[in-house]
């Protein structure tokens, strides 16, 4: 049955790997028509042929027509990309809004590792998730459970994601005949960048050994303890979906609050992502901030170390921007404070308290809200699988085509008619070409 007949799918940029190639061949199977953009040689490498492919290669104050132009050109009755915060993603969505044009959003799992997200119009931030209430969920759900099962602790398919992402950066550096060099998106220059990124992981399994062990001194000592968990200063959650713009500002506030609030027996221990490249010299960074706040002997950073559940069983609280790690601490019953915006970041699951009363009393979460909160994740826009793995590549396109073709959002579909919002059905685009587009 040919589902996806009359469909035009324009795939934008996607998780590094196979992903998307393996998602829009399986769109294809079921009669749709797919169609890549490419903004750099791994983008069109990553494709393979799986449709046809057109490059940007302008400037970006001429892309937002150029897209236009495709939308229109083709017949797109649809968007998939990753990441709703890129540059050229925002531009695409706000365009799409104006066409009449479906956006699907796909983004790591809010409950990683298991899943993944699929979304339409936004997510993290621009979630509308955020914008549903806990007495909708609650009338959609009904009680609910704690699941048994114990969820996993890692970050996921990491070795695989490290594996497509190497693969992805090093044909960033090749010579393209078709692309010139790669715009500059970050603080530092792609060689610099992949030197970091280099070094870190020849040097992970000598850091796990020896962090290990301080994480192990730190448990063995029974001192109570808040965990902070950092994220990667340069990752879009952190840049549009909060106020700060770098890890250190971060740290800063949480040390800054710590000595102010936190109980004398108290520690503060930092954990690093696990992709954390090493450019902001962290450790330096919490050393300088702990000693001006007179608390260097109460304040720890363990980098590297990939034992986050046993962490959180052991903490009193969690602090982050809004890292979804937040969420296997939630489901353990830990007070979190998330200073950003994140779609858990919510009346009853995340504390309200200034930070410093929140190191001296931290408040628990809801757990009744958490439980329906989390399963009505798990009922809409949480789909098992991955992005990286083989299996989780398969796992995730059990249901990630049907999902992309429904009707309906997937939220809408629990909520019922009493929530519904107006569907964001697919139609042919106006016919009329933008002119002065950059082709």
């Amino acid at each position: 049955m040919d589902r996806a007949a009359g469909r035009v799918f324009l795939f934008l940029q996607g998780p590094h790997g196979p992903f998307v190639r393996r998602l829009a061949r399986r769109l294809a199977s079921e009669g749709g028509e797919v169609r890549r953009v490419a903004f750099n040689p791994a983008d069109e490498a990553e494709w393979r042929r799986a449709g046809p492919i057109r490059r940007y290669q302008g400037p970006a104050d001429a892309y937002e027509s150029w897209i236009e132009y495709q939308l229109v050109r083709y017949r797109v009755t649809d968007i998939i990309l990753y990441g709703d915060s890129r540059p050229e993603h925002a531009a695409a969505i706000h365009v799409a809004r104006r066409r009449g044009v479906l956006c699907h959003c796909l983004e790591e799992g809010y409950l990683r590792p298991e899943f993944v997200t699929y979304e339409r119009w936004g997510s993290n931030g621009n979630s509308r998730l955020r914008h549903i209430s806990a007495s909708d969920i609650e009338r959609a759900i009904g009680e609910a459970e704690r699941p048994a099962a114990l969820p996993s602790d890692g970050w996921g398919a990491h070795r695989a994601h490290i594996w497509h992402s190497a693969r992805y950066h090093g044909r960033l550096l090749l010579p393209s005949r078709h692309f010139g060099r790669p715009p500059r998106r970050r603080d530092i220059g792609l060689w610099h960048e992949f030197s970091h990124y280099t070094r870190r992981t020849l040097g992970l399994p000598w850091r796990r050994f020896q962090q290990g062990r301080v994480a192990a001194s730190l448990l063995d000592e029974g001192c109570p303890y808040h965990l902070a968990l950092l994220q990667l200063s340069f990752d879009a959650s952190m840049q549009a979906y909060s106020d700060y713009k770098n890890s250190a500002s971060f740290i800063g506030d949480c040390i800054r609050a710590f000595a102010e609030g936190a109980s004398p027996d108290d520690r503060l221990v930092f954990k690093s992502h696990p992709f954390e490249d090493g450019r902001e010299r962290l450790r330096r960074v919490i050393r300088r901030r702990a000693a001006e706040a007179g608390v260097a002997r109460r304040v720890l950073f363990l980098d590297g170390v990939a034992v986050l559940g046993t962490l959180l069983d052991n903490a009193l609280s969690t602090v982050t921007i809004n890292s979804t790690a937040a969420q296997q601490a939630l489901w353990r019953g830990l007070p979190v404070a998330a200073r950003g915006r994140a779609v858990y970041a919510r009346p009853g699951l995340v504390s309200d308290q200034p930070l410093e009363e929140f190191f001296a009393a931290p408040r628990p979460p809801d757990m009744r809200r958490y439980w329906q909160f989390r399963s009505f994740l798990t009922r809409t826009s949480q789909i098992r699988g991955s992005f990286y793995s083989g299996s989780g590549i398969r796992e995730a396109l059990e249901a990630l085509p049907a999902a992309i073709l429904a009707p309906e959002d997937p939220y809408d579909r629990v909520l019922g008619p009493r929530v519904r919002a107006e569907p964001a059905t697919p139609r042919l685009p106006a016919q009329k070409i933008p002119e002065r587009i950059a082709v």
